[in-house]
């Protein structure tokens, strides 16, 4: 079942207007997210979530001058779903927060990051609400603008041919040796999201000439700002895809079982190696170069025990702390660096959520949202979200992404299109319309 069956209304000049002040606010937002000067000033990264709160005001006046309620049911069920593990670590949180008579200064950087990321999961709910699984193509219209603004930036510093060698090297020897230009090109934040926008499109990939150069586009967009962890989840997340599709609809569920045992058992042998100090050992046996990693994660197995009475430190610990403390990691024998972030999310959560809280951190990111779309949507809709939760979880292992602005955002937008165009969706939504329709008529009926 299609997406265009759930009766879209008629597209006129007020529908266009509206895409093209979203587009706008997409490209804005996703502009202050790469940290880079392009063309226009350099903006602190809150006006985001300005543009967060820009999208939701289009969809309030969207609703107010059309008052169509196409989508709305299960809009608003994937934003609840989204949003499940946002509130639950905000919660475990408080609780440590209160145990541990945390200074304010903690608290309010904590409250402040759960808060920034519900607003975008509404933001993106608000935008599939009103554009379907268009609003993917019009959010990636808008990282596209972002992206050539920064590269018309980089031209005008560096030269059109430098730019060009530059980028040539980059994309032969897959190496950071490129020169000033394509270094000015990794995006701190949005990097992440162009790598699920290429997913995407490789996934929905069609004989046409559309698809093709959204495609096109979108590998582009993602070569120009290119990561080494995000290309192992592309790919990692294609083959869950691939399998997936591959297996029997009565096989499906026993490898969903075993896909979270899996990574359960990943990410606690994963923090055991790092605990015992058998990372960089594990990864020189590799021949991998972890940019001085190794040395950032021993530092910060000091701050936590893998025991169940390991009760963690709050939201946002490690961001204060890295403000606060005088600290040096030794990297080698003659040098040393700043503390700064654990560029590991697995540390990163279970310092601050302690053992059972990080435990609910794996299990509301994988199998609530999974399980979730699955019972309500079926398989379809599901396999893209594992696609984009499987591609998430291998960025944590070298980066703080979590609460990324832009692997957020892309994320939750092109797995809510991929379940409102899943054959399940519109009949959800046409079930759950006649349950609340039942339910207001018993009401105007005094039952």
């Amino acid at each position: 079942m299609s997406d265009t069956q759930y009766a879209e209304p008629k597209k006129g000049l007020f529908y266009y207007l509206i895409v093209i002040v979203y587009v706008l606010l997409a490209a804005f937002a996703f502009l202050v997210s790469t940290e880079r000067k392009a063309i226009i000033p350099l903006f602190p990264t809150i006006f985001r979530h300005v543009c967060d709160a820009g999208v939701i005001a289009l969809a309030i006046l969207y609703f107010l001058v059309t008052a169509i309620k196409t989508r709305i049911h299960a809009v608003l069920d994937l934003a609840w779903l989204w949003s499940i593990p946002y509130i639950g670590i905000a919660l475990i949180s408080l609780m440590i927060w209160i145990l541990n008579q945390t200074d304010l200064n903690y608290i309010i950087r904590g409250l402040n990051s759960v808060g920034s990321a519900e607003l975008t999961a509404l933001a993106v709910a608000c935008a599939i609400w009103i554009f379907g699984k268009k609003a993917v193509d019009y959010t990636f219209y808008g990282a596209v603008i972002a992206v050539v603004l920064v590269v018309v930036q980089v031209i005008l510093d560096y030269g059109f041919a430098d730019f060009g060698r530059q980028y040539m090297t980059l994309l032969i020897t897959f190496t950071g040796k490129t020169g000033p230009a394509m270094k000015y090109m990794e995006f701190h934040d949005l990097a992440q999201g162009l790598g699920i926008f290429l997913m995407y499109y490789m996934w929905t990939l069609k004989k046409n000439l559309r698809s093709v150069l959204l495609f096109a586009a979108s590998f582009v967009c993602f070569s120009l700002s290119l990561k080494r962890i995000v290309v192992i989840a592309l790919i990692a997340g294609l083959m869950i895809g691939w399998f997936i599709n591959k297996l029997l609809f009565k096989k499906r569920w026993y490898f969903l079982i075993a896909f979270e045992v899996a990574l359960f058992l990943g990410a606690f042998t994963y923090l055991f190696l790092i605990k015992q100090g058998y990372y960089g050992t594990v990864m020189n046996w590799l021949g991998i170069n972890t940019m001085s990693r190794d040395a950032i994660y021993n530092y910060y197995s000091g701050f936590f025990e893998i025991s169940p009475d390991y009760l963690g430190r709050g939201l946002r610990f490690i961001y204060t702390h890295t403000s606060e403390t005088t600290d040096v990691i030794e990297v080698s024998k003659n040098a040393v660096i700043a503390v700064h972030n654990a560029h590991n999310e697995y540390i990163t959560y279970f310092i601050e959520l302690g053992f059972f809280g990080f435990i609910f951190w794996l299990w509301s990111n994988s199998w609530i949202k999974l399980n979730g779309i699955r019972r309500r949507y079926g398989w379809e809709a599901m396999t893209f979200t594992m696609m984009v939760v499987v591609y998430c979880f291998i960025t944590y292992l070298t980066d703080n992404t979590y609460f990324y602005y832009s692997i957020n955002y892309v994320g939750f937008v092109t797995g809510g299109a991929a379940v409102i165009s899943s054959r399940k969706a519109a009949v959800y939504e046409q079930n759950i319309g006649i349950r609340w329709l039942r339910r207001d008529e018993r009401s105007e009926k005094g039952e």
